[in-house]
């Protein structure tokens, strides 16, 4: 089994033992290390090999961005805090994910989802965990449930979108960028502004085109380095 080796770094003794709790819960993950400052995570990073980096950024002395812009090779990094003002600096930095505290458990899993495939980690594939597998939206004076295995891909429709699966088009207002946070991560991808895909439904792909039953859907420019990465790590 691969082990992704992760380093926890907060100055709160409850915020480290919460992320433990939740790492503990998934095999894939290795604590190599916990520390509470970040001169004291510079020391560890120095010292060990880590692939994933769970960091605070209101810490004394040193904050988390700061030990984030003094690495030159940083691994991959989700940013931890109880402040969502610093979200737009933390991407800046390009890092994968912004966890807000508290944090729950299906959005920590998410992020290490996240860090499958990425450039600073040498992941492939991760396991989905055991978290809900639907999800219910308002359409027609009405709630209905979606399964995730039953969606074949979701059209954007500005301010709604249409759900695609064998039986049914349902179409409900909803964010494009909201779905795409919601869902499982290791099954679905953005190929296009217009199209997010559940990659169990693709049956082949032919150039910048993926046939989903009769359907053609377009992977644009700006998605295909992604999702030839997430298809490569399929192909046998």
């Amino acid at each position: 089994m691969f082990q992704i080796k992760t380093l926890i770094v907060d100055d709160e003794k409850p915020a480290v033992e919460l992320l433990l709790a939740y790492a503990a819960k998934i095999p894939e993950l290795e604590v190599v290390g916990t520390a509470h400052s970040a001169i004291a995570a510079k020391a560890i990073l120095q010292e060990k090999p880590v692939d994933l980096l769970f960091l605070d950024i209101q810490m004394p002395d040193l904050t988390g961005l700061e030990l984030l812009r003094m690495l030159k090779n940083p691994p991959a990094v989700v940013l931890t805090t109880a402040y969502s003002e610093f979200a737009l600096e933390g991407y800046e930095l390009d890092v994968l994910d912004y966890l807000l505290k508290p944090i729950e458990f299906g959005r920590f899993y998410k992020a290490v989802s996240k860090a499958v495939g990425s450039p600073q980690s040498t992941v492939h594939s991760l396991p989905q965990a055991n978290l809900e597998d639907y999800f219910f939206v308002k359409t027609d004076h009405q709630i209905v449930k979606v399964n995730f295995a039953d969606i074949l891909f979701i059209e954007s429709l500005r301010e709604y979108v249409r759900i695609h699966t064998p039986t049914q088009r349902i179409v409900a207002r909803l964010a494009m960028q909201r779905l795409e946070e919601e869902l499982p991560s290791a099954k679905f991808i953005r190929i296009h502004r217009t199209y997010i895909v559940n990659i169990d439904a693709v049956q082949r792909i032919e150039g910048n085109t993926l046939h989903i039953g009769k359907e053609q859907l377009p992977v644009s420019k700006g998605k295909r380095e992604e999702f030839l990465q997430f298809v490569g790590n399929r192909i046998i």
